[in-house]
């Protein structure tokens, strides 16, 4: 059970007010919401700058920044409307930061080719090998060339695109509505940082610039659909940070927080995720290095948000003890 319905159970069987905590969970959804909403705000205003003054597009091009501008219209919108709201648009009201992600990701590789500095591909390179003495990115899959290991890591690849949807499926079902804005905050704030960085520093993952695994990997199925699915659906210039490893570290720290069986299961899923990522030849050890510290910071912005937060209202307790 996830961690906030234990801590009103345990809390209302103690004797202790379940309402209080109930109003606080709410409180604490609405700031997650306006804060997750004002992320979103702000990449897609910057976003839609980047694209208008971004050369050598298509003529047809000036209608995305408009898309852009205009889900930001959309978002306020649905900030302000009063009124009961139908199950439909209260789904779409929570989950389009997670919607937005594949298109939003996708179009990181458009802009990057045409105001990207992709000298930095280079420096990270150079320091992964000075400092890992090796490629690993290569060395890896060639130091343990086993057809089983590379299905379970290709399927812990492919696994990475499932973990927002079922985990937040889980909650969002589930009624623990804080654990999910925690979640998609998590998650949103950590995408969407990466996604800018992405566009103004790109670094070329090994996926585009190394040979494929090839034999004896090729041929067999989670190999093959983790090729086609990158191949389609990969934004070139998207290595450094690994969002791979920086989402899925989100996703964990989520479970800490507020589901720890959950997060328990998670540790064999994410650690499959972090290998693959360098087996398989879609990122450098350094951006695996660099996902995490990523990750750990979008959550220590939330910790602190939230201490804050309970550090004030313990200060009014106490002016009110005193007064």
């Amino acid at each position: 059970m996830p961690g906030e319905k234990a801590e009103n159970d345990q809390r209302a069987w103690s004797g202790r007010p379940a309402v209080k905590d109930q109003e606080r969970n709410v409180e604490r959804e609405g700031k997650l919401r306006a804060a997750t909403d004002g992320v979103v705000s702000v990449y897609l205003v910057a976003t839609a700058f980047l694209l208008l003054i971004a050369p050598d597009k298509p003529a047809w091009w000036g209608v995305v920044p408009a898309a852009h501008l205009g889900v930001v219209a959309l978002i306020w919108l649905a900030r302000t409307r009063k009124g009961p709201r139908s199950r439909l648009f209260t789904v779409l009201r929570d989950w389009y930061p997670v919607f937005l992600m594949p298109p939003l990701f996708k179009e990181v590789e458009f802009l990057a080719r045409r105001l990207g500095d992709w000298r930095l591909t280079a420096v990270v390179q150079k320091w992964d090998l000075a400092i890992f003495r090796a490629d690993w990115s290569l060395e890896l899959s060639r130091s343990f060339p086993w057809v089983a290991l590379s299905e379970l890591l290709h399927f812990s690849y492919f696994a990475y695109l499932l973990l927002v949807p079922a985990i937040g499926a889980r909650w969002y079902l589930a009624g623990c509505r804080r654990a999910f804005g925690e979640l998609v905050f998590l998650v949103v704030v950590t995408a969407y940082a990466s996604y800018l960085f992405f566009v103004l520093f790109p670094v070329d993952s090994p996926f585009y610039l190394q040979p494929p695994p090839g034999k004896p990997f090729d041929g067999y199925p989670f190999y093959n659909l983790v090729h086609i699915v990158s191949g389609h659906g990969g934004a070139r210039g998207g290595a450094f940070p690994s969002a791979h490893v920086s989402i899925t570290t989100a996703v964990w720290l989520a479970a800490l927080r507020n589901d720890r069986r959950l997060a328990g299961w998670l540790l064999p899923v994410a650690f499959g995720i972090f290998v693959a990522t360098v087996y398989g030849r879609f990122h450098y050890v350094l951006d695996v290095f660099a996902g995490w510290t990523l990750a750990l910071l979008v959550y220590g912005s939330l910790w602190l948000f939230f201490r804050e937060e309970t550090d004030a209202r313990k200060g009014r307790m106490e002016t009110g003890k005193d007064s």
